[in-house]
């Protein structure tokens, strides 16, 4: 599963990030979006696990923010 922003939003912070920043430095508008990102992801695997599911984060080079669901505990 896997939890994405609106495309403008994602639009933008791709455009900064292309226009070239540093990485020591990141604009405000790329530290929000990151913040954003890890606190959906948390949130999202927080409702799953209390829900029953059986999950963790997903590999974080393969699939970014994505949340692995790996069955429903009874």
């Amino acid at each position: 599963m896997e939890w994405n922003t609106r495309e403008e939003f994602t639009s933008e912070i791709v455009e900064i990030l292309a226009s070239g920043v540093d990485p020591s430095d990141l604009p405000q508008e790329v530290r929000h979006y990151e913040n954003v990102q890890t606190c959906m992801r948390e949130t999202i695997l927080k409702i799953l696990a209390s829900a029953g599911f059986d999950v963790e984060r997903a590999d974080a080079h393969s699939y970014g923010k994505a949340v692995h669901v790996r069955g429903c505990d009874p």
